[in-house]
């Protein structure tokens, strides 16, 4: 039986608190199949958990094609995420994708920045895809995840890539601060995101007649079954648990 996500069950066990309302947004591209995380917000999203679920096995978790954290974003590749602590995958499978920190405070993603997770989507069910997202603050307080279709080059975010998209490239180029029109994610409005730009002028989502789809899918996705999180999600957290408790017993 389907029923309420892990982080709700942490909630109603009164393991976590439901004040936060940090919120990320899940890039799913059905032309590519690429997966990207990113922060709409003006302050950095901290979390040291995140999984992807597919009830469908619609993932691909194959090594070269799922860019996880633990092997392009934390201490062991380019520090963006986390510079300081290791991060480990808990499933690699296609119905799941799950990596989390099991000690030190995790890591996070920058303002206005975004991360690809690679093209590990099979965008077959689109536009309903099956994709569940469940992020975990360091306090395993809930991330709230929104889901939004999107196409390389489309920087206005209406579904077609188009002379608009070039507006907004031309008017931010050089920033590092706006990046709406940072089509490959180095943190600069520079040629190359022009490049992506005019590489995929006239693209449009499947079905979005010029940009009139609904492109926000909104943070009502369907869930896996409860048990399924459950285990993978209290793992991390007995691990977590018990290293706080190793600490408590050092400093006592």
């Amino acid at each position: 039986m389907v029923k309420r996500t892990f982080a709700i069950v942490l909630a109603c066990c009164g393991l976590v608190s439901p004040c936060r309302a940090d919120t990320l947004i899940a890039q799913l591209f059905p032309l590519s199949g690429e997966v990207r995380l990113r922060n709409p917000s003006a302050a950095p999203i901290s979390f040291a958990y995140y999984q992807i679920a597919s009830a469908s096995g619609a993932l691909n978790p194959a090594l070269g094609v799922w860019k996880s954290i633990s092997g392009n974003y934390d201490v062991n590749g380019n520090g963006f995420i986390d510079p300081a602590d290791a991060w480990t995958k808990i499933s690699a499978v296609s119905t799941q994708l799950t990596e989390g920190v099991f000690s030190g405070p995790g890591g996070s993603l920058a303002a206005d920045r975004a991360i690809s997770l690679g093209q590990i989507w099979s965008p077959v069910s689109y536009p309903l895809p099956d994709l569940v997202f469940t992020i975990l603050h360091p306090d395993t307080t809930p991330v709230t995840v929104t889901t939004q279709f999107a196409v390389a080059g489309d920087y206005d975010l209406n579904g077609t890539v188009n002379a608009l998209d070039y507006t907004i490239w031309r008017q931010n180029f050089g920033s590092t601060t706006s990046l709406n029109a940072d089509g490959n994610l180095n943190g600069v409005a520079d040629a190359a995101d022009y490049v992506m730009w005019r590489n995929n002028l006239g693209l449009s989502l499947p079905g979005a007649g010029g940009g009139t789809a609904k492109l926000v899918l909104g943070g009502a996705v369907p869930e896996p079954a409860a048990a399924v999180l459950f285990v993978c999600g209290a793992a991390f957290l007995a691990v977590i648990q018990r290293g706080r408790a190793r600490r408590a017993a050092r400093c006592g």
